[in-house]
């Protein structure tokens, strides 16, 4: 019975390992910076999703372009500015967008449709900006900082002899 228990407990504790997760969403494509130095024509249409930090905002007739700087995204999508930085991409919005509520520094995740290429200039030096058809543009309040950003959930094991040589305690413990 011993046997049969330790086995559990080890087929238990792999699966916890497997449902771990890194907290980072993974891009389904390529990053702005590889699209900007590629201008690779082939991803036009593909539809993506990236996220970062509000640079600027260009109000046109009938549409706003955001000009964002991109980092890697967390499991909830939100960019992670500690991070480095993923290069620079151009949120294509229909529509008009209020400067006030994105403001310089303001985070942000697109989701939308690769829509080409647009030549710009990073202070004096040429930069190509890949451009998203921006279809849905999620903002993100500013967190605190030093404070806690989520529950952690902990998982302990614990394993006691007996004084016959055998093991005579398995116990599992969940912490919040």
């Amino acid at each position: 019975m011993p046997l049969f228990r330790t086995l559990f407990l080890l087929a238990t504790l792999l699966l916890l390992a497997a449902c771990q997760s890194t907290g980072e969403t993974r891009p389904s494509g390529p990053l702005p910076a590889q699209l900007s130095a590629t201008a690779d024509p082939s991803v036009k249409g593909q539809r993506l999703t990236w996220g970062g930090s509000v640079i600027r905002v260009k109000n046109l007739q009938d549409r706003t372009l955001v000009e964002i700087m991109a980092y890697p995204l967390d499991n909830e999508g939100r960019p992670r500015t500690g991070q480095k930085s993923q290069g620079r991409f151009i949120a294509d919005y229909k529509g008009f967008l209020e400067p006030a509520e994105y403001p310089v520094g303001r985070l942000v995740t697109v989701t939308g449709s690769v829509l080409g290429y647009m030549d710009g200039k990073v202070g004096e030096a040429d930069y190509r900006y890949p451009v998203l058809q921006a279809d849905e543009i999620r903002v993100w309040e500013n967190r605190q900082s030093g404070g806690w950003n989520r529950p952690a959930v902990s998982v302990g094991v614990g394993v006691g002899g007996g004084s016959d040589g055998g093991w005579s305690n398995i116990g599992i413990g969940i912490g919040f």
